[in-house]
């Protein structure tokens, strides 16, 4: 890449994804982790979504954050295939989009919205870190910086509401609150099976380790087995987990 093209691309704050599972896509990633911008970000969740993605699949991305695995899902399905990007942080969907366009994936759509087990409306603490907004029932981030009323609603609700086609693959990454959107996705387990990827995290290991066994009993109880990712982080001080939940094979 030209040194005009790259140095342009810094200043806009939408860099070229240099590795991983996204390499060559642009990303708006201004005062986001720079793990984004190099390809590097959690990499065994990178190469568990690419690998279990096909054309023509959809992926519904439950905390997407500013859209960096949206970006390698909606590419790895392609023009016939779907991405459902759930992101309340108001921020973050308008980078979603920002990316999405500057990348021609016209088969993403953003919904700035929370999820969980109801509908309504919900309190957001945000958080200096763009992904570290948490719902006030939830928990409160250390570095919380403000409140915002935002709209949530359950994966079950919105498949009907919109009319949206059902999931192949599923990641969450919400902050706390994975039990509650998996109680508002029961039906959409039921019906269509999808896979799951979900982050687990904790400042310690054994509460870490209780929330993984809590969301796999409650897995299990609808037909799902759990088993761990690869470690994305050298987990020495906050600890972070990723599982795979697949549907039990009758």
């Amino acid at each position: 890449m030209r040194l005009a093209t790259k140095l342009h691309d810094v200043l806009s704050g939408m860099p070229t994804i240099a590795g991983g599972e996204a390499a060559g896509l642009k990303i708006f990633s201004r005062g986001a982790d720079p793990d984004f911008a190099r390809g590097i970000y959690e990499l065994p969740v990178q190469k568990a979504i690419a690998s279990r993605l096909m054309p023509g699949d959809v992926f519904y991305d439950i905390g997407a954050n500013i859209g960096f695995f949206s970006l390698i899902a909606a590419r790895q399905v392609g023009a016939a295939g779907q991405v459902y990007a759930y992101e309340p942080v108001p921020r973050n969907a308008a980078a979603i989009e920002r990316s999405r366009d500057a990348n021609g994936l016209s088969r993403l759509r953003v919904f700035a919205e929370a999820v969980g087990a109801l509908s309504g409306q919900v309190e957001l603490l945000l958080a200096r870190h763009l992904g570290g907004a948490t719902l006030a029932t939830v928990s409160m981030p250390p570095d919380m910086k403000g409140r915002l009323d935002v709209r949530m609603t359950t994966i079950d609700a919105s498949i009907a509401e919109h009319g949206l086609r059902p999931p192949s693959l599923i990641k969450v990454d919400v902050e706390g609150a994975e039990m509650d959107v998996f109680r508002g996705m029961v039906a959409t387990l039921n019906a269509h099976r999808p896979k799951i990827i979900c982050e687990i995290d904790d400042a310690t290991k054994e509460g870490a380790d209780q929330k993984m066994r809590e969301i796999a009993r409650f897995l299990a109880s609808v037909g799902y087995t759990v088993s761990p990712l690869p470690v994305a982080y050298a987990n020495g001080g906050w600890q972070v987990l990723h599982l795979l939940a697949q549907p039990v094979t009758m």
